[in-house]
Formats: structure tokens, sequence, C-alpha cells
């Protein structure tokens, strides 16, 4: 009977330590202060870019890459809960599917098959054009996400702000501080 309590305990104690776990961003676990989580990143070499609703900009290395990065926190700045990755953009349909292809490709080596995928062009037609169209229109939906520790992590292929262009999108959501930002914003209305 001991040991059934004693190997009761050490499982719960597993999973309360998984569910307190954060999700990390290039080794780094995605909680703490926006001025501490951005401090670890220009410590990696990213350089900080701005700052604009929360959302603190930076670019540089991912993956051998040069693409922006945004960090979002709560309104107070206390907790970041978000990281976001966002890839030249591309007026070139197979440049944005080998991108996101590649990007799925390490993600599910290193997690596993992705818990949600949907790869989905209405497009009849092969053409560049055609495809670039039906993206603009939001009628193409390409994404896949990992339920990893700690969070989850988003791949999508996105519209661009410019017309007739798209972009690979890759977001960092940590579970715990998504859900207190949650909790917060109930509180206020």
């Amino acid at each position: 009977m001991k040991r059934i309590l004693a190997a009761f305990l050490v499982l719960v104690s597993a999973v309360y330590a998984m569910a307190q776990e954060h999700l990390s961003f290039k080794g780094i676990p995605i909680e703490g202060s926006m001025t501490s989580f951005c401090q670890k990143l220009k410590d990696q070499g990213l350089t900080e870019i701005g700052t604009t609703n929360n959302v603190t900009m930076f670019v540089g290395n991912f993956t051998g890459r040069q693409p922006s990065i945004g960090v979002s926190a709560t309104s107070n700045g206390k907790n970041v809960h978000g990281v976001i990755v966002i890839f030249d953009s591309s007026d070139e349909w197979k440049t944005l599917v080998n991108t996101y292809d590649y990007y799925k490709g390490l993600y599910t080596r290193k997690y596993g098959n992705p818990s949600d995928c949907i790869e989905n062009n209405p497009s009849r037609h092969d053409s560049n054009t055609f495809l670039m169209n039906e993206l603009a229109k939001g009628t193409v939906n390409y994404a896949s996400s990992w339920e990893v520790t700690g969070g989850e992590i988003e791949l999508s292929i996105e519209k661009a702000t410019t017309p007739l262009n798209g972009t690979v999108v890759i977001k960092y959501l940590d579970a715990q501080n998504i859900e207190m930002k949650l909790q917060n914003d109930l509180d206020e209305i």
C-alpha cells in the first residue's frame, strides 16, 4: 500500500511540475517581465527595434534566418505570454510553402505530429497568381499547431500587409501566462 501511495504521489508531483513549466523560445522560458525576457533575447544577439501596444519587436538570428520577432506581455509588462516570429514576405507561393514545410518538418521532428493541421488551398489552378490571390482573399488555410509542455506552438502561412504577398508566421503561446492574462482581462470587464 505504501508503494502505491508513493507511486501516486510521484505521479501527481510530475504532473504538477509539467503543468508549471513554461514554454521556451530559443531556450528561454517565456516567463517574467517584458524587461527581463527582452534582455535575455538581447544577450542572444537579437536587436530591439521598437515597442508598440505591449509588443517589443526584434530582428536577429532564428535558425539561420533573420525574421522579425515580437514579444507580447500584459499591459503592465509584468508577464510575457507569447512570442511571434514573422519571416520576410514573398509574392511566390512556392517560397512560402517551402518555408512552411521546412519548419513543419523541424517542429514535427522535435515534438511529433501536429495536434492540429489544416492545409487547404481552394484554388483550382497551380498558377502563382491564382494562389496568391486566394491567400489575399483569406480562402487559403495553411496552419499546423503543436500542444507541447507549457503551451502551444502555431505555424501558418498568412497574408502580408503588401498586396498579393504572404508570410510564414510561428507563434509561441505560453499556457500559464496566457491564462493569467485572460484572468486579468476578465477582472477588468
